[in-house]
């Protein structure tokens, strides 16, 4: 899948610089889990890079839901930990 962060520290990203952004290549898993900054249960979406030993490309995106569904694509929004703060997320 191509992947698309579409906000940065919880604030939207205009459309331009969305469309602007090179996408990140890999497969989205969602799983649920215990987060521990969450403290609790949540759905968990990560992306599993093309290079199955490469680096986590982006911070998980935790208690996701799927937001938009179309033919061509999908968003998925949720809540990632960038550094201990907790900020809104879509991809």
């Amino acid at each position: 899948m191509l992947i698309t962060p579409r906000r940065r520290e919880g604030a939207p990203l205009p459309g331009d610089e969305v469309r602007r952004t090179p996408p990140f290549k890999g497969d989205v898993e969602v799983t649920s889990q215990v987060m521990a900054c969450l403290g609790r249960l949540a759905h968990v979406a990560r992306i599993r890079p093309a290079d199955p030993l490469g680096p986590e490309v982006l911070p998980a995106l935790m208690d996701v839901s799927l937001s938009w569904m179309s033919t061509n694509g999908f968003v998925l929004s949720g809540i990632e930990d960038v550094g201990g703060k907790l900020y809104a997320q879509s991809w």
